[in-house]
């Protein structure tokens, strides 16, 4: 098991804020921080937006917090709609999307073991901030650098 060099502690409002097409993911808790541990994200997801299209993790676990409104999770064994204060955990290997299908703003945070997740969401922001266009093949190619592949249902 790794452990963390030192504790880590953030103040309101700290962390690393990308501008992702689909919302805000602020980068709360870093591997960098951790020894390459986990990692913490706090995502703001627009009315509507969807926050991943169906996939499959081969190199981490994640486990979402709904800290408000409410969030749609796509699974193989189907739909599951969590409101705040709900929770999902998605082990490596299962395929599994997510959305924010409500007309309110919806926050989660989801934290990542081992880290490294978080570099996905740097490179689709950086993208996005050089004027690249954001389209389902290259968020594939981005996943698929994170051992990530797409799913279907």
């Amino acid at each position: 098991m790794t452990s963390f060099p030192d504790i880590v502690v953030g103040a309101p409002g700290d962390g690393e804020v990308l501008e992702l097409p689909f919302g805000v993911f602020t980068v709360r808790i870093s591997g960098s921080q951790t020894g390459g541990a986990l990692s913490v994200v706090e995502s703001v997801l627009s009315a509507g937006a969807l926050g991943a299209a169906p996939h499959v993790h081969h190199g981490h676990e994640e486990y979402f917090l709904v800290t408000d409104g409410e969030v749609t999770f796509d699974t193989a064994d189907g739909v599951l709609t969590v409101g705040a204060g709900g929770s999902v955990a998605v082990p490596r290997g299962q395929a599994h999307g997510y959305r924010n299908a409500s007309s309110s703003v919806a926050r989660l945070t989801t934290l990542f073991t081992p880290a490294g997740y978080e570099n996905y969401f740097r490179a689709v922001a950086s993208a996005a901030a050089s004027g690249v266009e954001i389209t389902p093949t290259l968020l594939n190619e981005l996943r698929a650098e994170q051992q990530t592949t797409p799913a279907e249902f």
